[in-house]
């Protein structure tokens, strides 16, 4: 069985409005003082916390000018990975859950690292290189020689098996697989993960997604999900 999730994203004609919803706002850290950390707003102020750090950060004021060019360039190169990286979030939390881990959440250290090096093109034509796209950045070892193949709807997938003492890796170390289908924009991942012991595993393919091409990776994780490896682009494949 596979899970399915589809992308949600609000509809707005204006790229400029959706970056300004999703926009982060220069932020300063409460260290110490009188009033200590506190959350919700106050006057012109919200206060908030993460990973025990209190921040304070100015209410959204509305744009009085228009964006300039390099502006607008920069909204549309995020949009065109956030919409992509948005559904996974729970891939990313796990995949990215270890870089930079006091300093940013997952998925801004996910959107950092795409939007530097899977966004392609020219404004405002920006497309994602999906052979570059990272969904998982660690140094846990891999799964060696890796294939995936499309036969009579069912997505086989290949690694090896074998141990290695070096990087201390397991039997039941998790297989984590996702096909990204573009043309129904609907992305999916085993219901239940592998264990790198199998070496291999046949998922159905459901029938609204055949027809098409899909992208697929793979990357793995220790049974405690304390260490993670390097997501490895398995290629565009014909979902027949």
């Amino acid at each position: 069985m596979f899970a399915s999730v589809k992308h949600d994203i609000p509809v707005c004609n204006s790229p400029l409005r959706w970056f300004n919803f999703l926009k982060i706002n220069t932020m300063g850290i409460i260290r110490q003082g009188a009033l200590g950390g506190f959350k919700g707003k106050a006057g012109a102020v919200i206060g908030s916390s993460w990973k025990s750090i209190d921040y304070i950060k100015g209410l959204y004021k509305k744009r009085s000018k228009p964006a300039s060019e390099e502006q607008m360039i920069q909204q549309a190169r995020f949009l065109t990975i956030a919409k992509f990286l948005m559904p996974i979030t729970p891939l990313l939390k796990l995949g990215f859950g270890h870089i930079n881990s006091d300093k940013m959440t997952p998925s801004n250290a996910a959107l950092q690292l795409n939007i530097k090096q899977a966004v392609s093109g020219s404004y405002p034509n920006f497309e994602l290189d999906y052979s570059k796209v990272l969904i998982a950045s660690g140094s846990y070892i891999g799964g060696g020689t890796t294939a995936a193949s499309v036969a009579a709807g069912l997505l086989s997938v290949d690694w090896s098996s074998e141990l290695n003492a070096l990087y201390d890796s397991k039997a039941d170390d998790q297989v984590y697989i996702l096909l990204y289908q573009p043309t129904a924009d609907e992305f999916m991942t085993p219901a239940v993960a592998p264990t790198r012991a199998e070496g291999t595993v046949d998922i159905q393919i459901p029938t609204h997604l055949l027809g098409a091409k899909g992208h697929v990776w793979i990357f793995f994780a220790d049974r405690k999900m304390t260490k993670v490896s390097r997501s490895s682009y398995l290629g565009e494949l014909d979902l027949v």
